[in-house]
């Protein structure tokens, strides 16, 4: 997929930088020069989580990283990042502010003043160019003010990016190669759960489909959980979820009933309108200690996890796990997509 990228100069280890709405993941990069790319260190750290929390982890991991910058390779989820699917007449990319325009009208937004905004192709995410013909796009969206945001913490973090990703790009790039490699038959519903809302989107034999967005997300899982259990407040009914008991385990469909009751029919309504069944759903951005909620979901929707085989997939894709080091639990999937098939590292990198 698609990625905005920034000059940086080569160093010889990095670090894999993910941020989303419940927290960072982090992880070193030894010996950026090689090939396949060794993955041996990995940190969750979930919640509102304090640059001096990620500070301290890269003191620990880098530990003669010198005075300088870190090489990092950076995925962010920004709440306003728009990914839509529209049709698009490259015949009309001279006109001024065509795309954004174009934009701001499929997604209803006010405004995109200072938003950077571009168009994919739906099945390979390659840029959409006056040159392409005419046809269905993902427009891509989010305001610059987000990506300055990440780029000044980094920059406090001492951290400079090679790579700046709106993660989902990357996700549905990697479960696209994915299921193409695997020759995987139906098209596959991929969630990205938020905290008070989650993202849909349809991968299908024509790209990438894009549903509107289900308005809950952890927060409405966490007040449902407050009332099954009878907790006092957020916090409480959180640290539920995160060691559940078997009786809350037993009531884990009424937990994601609201998101069943808008994604259910998003599903019926794909497969009725273009005959290709869903065969299973993957679930992203959930901590892996609340996986379990993610096969509610699956459960609650009668559809399979499909969950890629990490320790067969970084062999597919430049990455290797060193010997003695576990293989990280599901979540780290849309991570390592941000890393996945790094191109052989040059002297110098073209800014795009």
């Amino acid at each position: 997929m698609a990625a905005l990228s920034l000059f940086t100069r080569n160093n010889r280890s990095g670090v894999l930088f993910n941020q989303n709405d419940h927290g960072v993941q982090l992880a070193r990069l030894a010996r950026l020069d090689e090939r396949p790319v060794v993955v041996d260190a990995f940190a969750e750290l979930a919640g509102a989580v304090d640059d001096d929390a990620i500070s301290r982890w890269l003191r620990d991991q880098f530990p003669d990283r010198g005075p300088g910058y870190l090489t990092g390779y950076c995925g962010f989820h920004p709440v306003d990042r728009v990914l839509q699917r529209e049709n698009v007449n490259t015949r009309r990319f001279a006109e001024p502010n065509f795309l954004p325009t174009l934009l701001a009208e499929s997604a209803k937004l006010p405004s995109v003043k200072d938003w950077f905004v571009s168009a994919l192709n739906p099945v390979d995410g390659e840029p959409i160019t006056a040159s392409s013909p005419p046809r269905t796009g993902l427009l891509l969206g989010l305001p610059t003010a987000n990506i300055r945001d990440l780029q000044n913490r980094l920059r406090k973090l001492r951290i400079r990016p090679r790579r700046i990703e709106i993660g989902t790009l990357g996700l549905l790039g990697a479960l696209t190669r994915h299921l193409r490699d695997t020759a995987y038959g139906n098209a596959v519903a991929v969630c990205e759960i938020g905290l008070g809302q989650t993202r849909v989107y349809f991968l299908a034999k024509d790209g990438v489909h894009t549903p509107a967005t289900l308005p809950h997300g952890l927060l409405s899982i966490m007040e449902a959980t407050m009332k099954e259990i009878s907790a006092p407040g957020i916090g409480a009914a959180r640290d539920a979820l995160l060691a559940p008991s078997e009786e809350l385990r037993s009531h884990s469909r009424r937990l994601v009933r609201m998101l069943t009751r808008h994604l259910r029919p998003a599903i019926d309504y794909f497969e009725m309108q273009t005959g290709q069944p869903i065969g299973a759903l993957y679930c992203a951005h959930l901590p892996g200690n609340l996986g379990w909620l993610e096969e509610a979901l699956c459960a609650a929707v009668d559809l399979p996890f499909f969950a890629p085989d990490l320790a067969a997939w970084v062999n597919t894709v430049g990455l290797r796990f060193p010997e003695g080091v576990a293989t990280p639990n599901r979540s780290w999937f849309q991570a390592l997509s941000l890393v996945a098939q790094l191109a052989p590292s040059p002297v110098h990198e073209q800014r795009t």
